[in-house]
């Protein structure tokens, strides 16, 4: 158990072993610097962080690492109608689409094997069901408290409010254009 009465946090200790500003509590350093236990803390994340290092040296970036980045922007619209990005997938999806086909023509399963097949084949779109009426369903019951929350935020933060009213002055704008535009 620690005797001090104000121990650091185990991000600040990390933070002050890696020589970084603590995260915290800014007068983490100064605290570390005059309590024993908290200074220890600091070194034995300090020897952690280096027993870390030596277990995992690092080699630096991979060459191709550009490309095995995630792609962050959305696919444009002449992108999305390239059949080069799509090949592998839609490769995929005939080829299971031929398979199931082929399996249900055998003439060596039954009627009821089949039927199993099918049933088979029903059981991921059912849970796929199930989980959007249960997260539909969650997301209602969390939508009352979360009102309440925000509803309570603004009135101790009113220019916040204000500034949220005002913002969705150009949303509104756009959704009457949007309305118009879809009328003609």
């Amino acid at each position: 158990m620690s005797s001090c009465p104000r121990p650091i946090d185990p991000i600040d200790a990390e933070a002050l072993a890696a020589g970084a500003e603590p995260v915290l509590a800014p007068d983490a350093a100064s605290h570390a610097a005059q309590c024993t236990s908290c200074r220890e803390r600091v070194e034995s994340a300090g020897r952690f962080a280096a027993s870390l290092e030596e277990s995992f040296p690092w080699e630096g970036p991979l060459p191709d690492l550009a490309e095995q980045v995630i792609r962050v922007r959305a696919f444009s619209r002449r992108e999305r109608r390239d059949f080069a990005l799509w090949r592998g997938a839609a490769a995929l999806a005939v080829g299971a689409f031929l398979a199931g086909l082929l399996l249900l023509t055998l003439p060596v399963l039954t009627g009821r094997e089949q039927a199993d097949l099918g049933l088979a084949g029903a059981a991921p779109l059912l849970a796929l069901l199930h989980s959007v009426v249960r997260s539909i369903t969650q997301g209602a019951g969390a939508a009352v408290p979360s009102l309440e929350v925000l509803a309570q935020s603004l009135r101790q933060q009113p220019v916040l409010g204000l500034s949220a009213l005002a913002l969705l002055v150009p949303v509104l704008l756009g959704l009457r254009w949007a309305v118009a535009r879809a009328r003609q």
